[in-house]
């Protein structure tokens, strides 16, 4: 017979087979999880592929028409470049004709200045004839006088100075015609003085004509100039649009050629999509071979002890497999802070050590309210004072107190190692996934999910993890859910639940029990 020694160590072994064989499952839960996510994603993929086929397709269709466009473009563009510079070169001849007028404009004004000049000069010399005609008129009456004083004269010489006469009426007769030409003379100054005036003033009229004339063509070249620069700018700017619309053509009709090439390539991709799910099926299969040989080597962790839970579902599924590993999981706002609790006491109740990671929600409160409910002394300051309650505080929400850890502080691995050697009694270890993801990290918590709290805790204490599924992503609870001989699902509503045994050992089916609206079950007797 095999000595007690050897049989621990066989037992011991089996425990540590068993949680492989756990640990496998939930690998193997966790991979037809991913499988079924892959699956969904590879159908969007599929889906967005062709889509995106049909999309460049229609794409390389609007390029080449663009790329006409471009070109009918290019073609406008060089005719209107082909204008400006026209205009250019017109608006460059019209500065030119206007430059040449503004010289004639030039010439005219300065021959008007000399005309102006001259005729002031003939006004000065008219003065001057006027002058000259006044000294004649001067000269005249005196000759008058003179031949009157002559025919006085005449006159006493009674007849001796006959011949003085005659000269003295010939002086006034010179007289006379030189006063009458005098005056035809004045007449036509007078003439000419009013007609040189006029023309002053026509030639002061003229020049101011002149001066604004010059000022509109002055205005005319500035404008020319204007014309010009902005024609100019124009065409350069026509120019650039050019080379810019012939490089556009060429960029649209690479972009045309690289829009083929991903078609080409979504192509493609929807072939490897093909592939990838017929490997998928081989997969699935494979997954399934796998389960078969898990299944099998499950037979054999059927017969083990069980541990009460304290809920109605016990009658159902015999409690906790002794050693093994459960889940309980909760959807969105469906609380499991009491049904916790019960747990927790009905293992204190039947002899073992817990040690528990409240949810955020669990406080002291509510936990000794089911300390309350059971039946002898028992109570939460009792249990923790006697090292048979152990609280991971993960989330900073209990109380500091006697076996009250805080993992802000302090290591999960820490906690474990001191739980372990403080407690006397095989142990119940009501963890919480949420709570390790906020201590740890979401990745440090991947990778601790396959160990068994670092190796720290015996082979055949009892698990159970609380997986909630709003803070939980699918893949990552599928490893829990795999590993687990026993998953409690809580569903309905928060006054209605309903506690659904989604899998159990020798169980057919899914019993559920109505966990709200009936009568609260007593307590589980302790033993």
């Amino acid at each position: 017979m095999p000595s007690d020694e050897q049989r621990g160590t066989s037992e011991q072994a089996v425990a540590v087979d068993e949680r492989a064989i756990a640990n496998a499952r939930g690998a193997v839960g966790a991979v037809r999880t991913a499988s079924e996510t892959v699956d969904g994603q590879l159908a969007t993929i599929d889906e967005r592929a062709n889509s995106q086929a049909d999309e460049i397709a229609s794409v390389v269709h609007e390029v080449s028409d663009l790329s006409a466009t471009i070109e009918e473009v290019a073609a406008s563009t060089d005719q209107v470049a082909t204008r400006s510079e026209d205009a250019a070169e017109r608006a460059a001849d019209g500065r030119l004709a206007a430059t040449e007028a503004m010289e004639v404009i030039e010439a005219v004004r300065e021959t008007s200045e000399e005309l102006a000049t001259e005729v002031e000069q003939l006004n000065d010399r008219i003065d001057t004839i006027e002058t000259a005609l006044a000294g004649i008129d001067d000269i005249a009456e005196q000759t008058n006088l003179l031949a009157l004083n002559a025919s006085i004269e005449a006159a006493r010489a009674d007849g001796n100075s006959e011949g003085f006469a005659v000269v003295a009426d010939e002086i006034k007769s010179l007289a006379s015609e030189a006063q009458s030409q005098a005056d035809t003379i004045e007449s036509a100054l007078t003439g000419v003085q009013s007609a040189a005036d006029e023309t002053v003033a026509q030639l002061e009229a003229t020049t101011a004509q002149i001066e604004r004339g010059a000022d509109h063509v002055a205005d005319t070249m500035d404008e020319f100039d204007a014309v010009a620069d902005v024609v100019s700018e124009t065409a350069d700017d026509v120019q650039s649009v050019s080379a810019a619309t012939e490089d556009l053509a060429d960029s649209s009709e690479s972009i045309a050629t690289s829009a083929e090439g991903v078609a080409d390539r979504a192509d493609d991709i929807g072939a490897s999509i093909g592939e990838i799910r017929d490997a998928r099926g081989e997969q699935t299969e494979m997954l399934r071979e796998v389960e078969d040989a898990l299944s099998t080597a499950d037979v054999a962790e059927r017969s083990r002890d069980r541990l009460s839970t304290g809920l109605p579902v016990d009658e159902h599924c015999g409690g906790l497999v002794e050693g093994g590993q459960h889940v309980l999981r909760s959807g969105e706002g469906v609380p499991v802070d009491d049904l916790l609790a019960r747990l927790v006491v009905a293992a204190l109740a039947d002899g073992r050590a817990v040690s528990l990671t409240p949810t955020p929600t669990l406080d002291r409160e509510t936990l000794a309210d089911a300390f309350g409910a059971a039946p002898g002394d028992d109570s939460l300051s009792t249990a923790t004072a006697e090292d048979r309650l152990f609280v991971l505080d993960a989330f900073d929400t209990w109380n500091r107190g006697p076996n009250v850890f805080d993992l802000q502080r302090r290591s999960l691995g820490e906690v474990n190692e001191e739980t372990d050697a403080r407690r006397d009694a095989p142990l119940l270890i009501v963890g919480n996934i949420a709570g390790e993801i906020a201590v740890l990290g979401e990745q440090a918590a991947r990778e601790a999910r396959y160990e068994n709290d670092g190796g720290v805790f015996e082979p055949t204490d009892t698990v159970l993890n609380v997986v909630d599924d709003r803070d939980i992503d699918d893949t990552f609870a599928a490893f829990y859910v795999g590993a687990a001989e026993q998953v409690f699902r809580v569903t309905g509503d928060p006054g209605d639940r309903q506690l659904v045994v989604v899998e159990s050992p020798g169980v057919a089916g899914e019993p559920s029990v109505r966990l709200d609206r009936r009568e609260r079950p007593g307590a589980p007797s302790t033993r």
